[in-house]
């Protein structure tokens, strides 16, 4: 759980504005839970976003696991929008290719 009062004060700074351009961001952030490690590290060591950025695949504790960007949307209760993240970061540049991984 992340507490961005706190955080805020941490820094110094009001960083809420960073964290509310997606709408339940903040919300999904200060849900209560436990952080486990081990399932942080395989999931960003396995993560993969397919080209047309309609789902990712990872794997949890030797699973494989496919979640499609609408399912993921309708969870965590998020608006599809036609601008991407990649694109406001990088331009049209076009990210590296992984098909030699898979």
């Amino acid at each position: 759980m992340i507490d961005l009062e706190i955080l805020g004060n941490v820094v110094g700074a009001d960083i809420r504005q960073y964290f509310t351009y997606l709408h339940g961001l903040p919300e999904l952030l200060a849900l209560p839970g436990t952080y486990y490690e081990q399932w942080v590290r395989e999931f960003y060591a396995s993560v993969w976003v397919s080209l047309d950025h309609s789902y990712i695949h990872y794997a949890l504790a030797g699973s494989d696991y496919r979640v499609t960007a609408q399912r993921a949307r309708e969870v965590l209760g998020l608006r599809a929008y036609s601008t991407r993240i990649h694109q406001l970061c990088y331009g049209n540049f076009e990210p590296p290719s992984t098909s030699s991984w898979w």
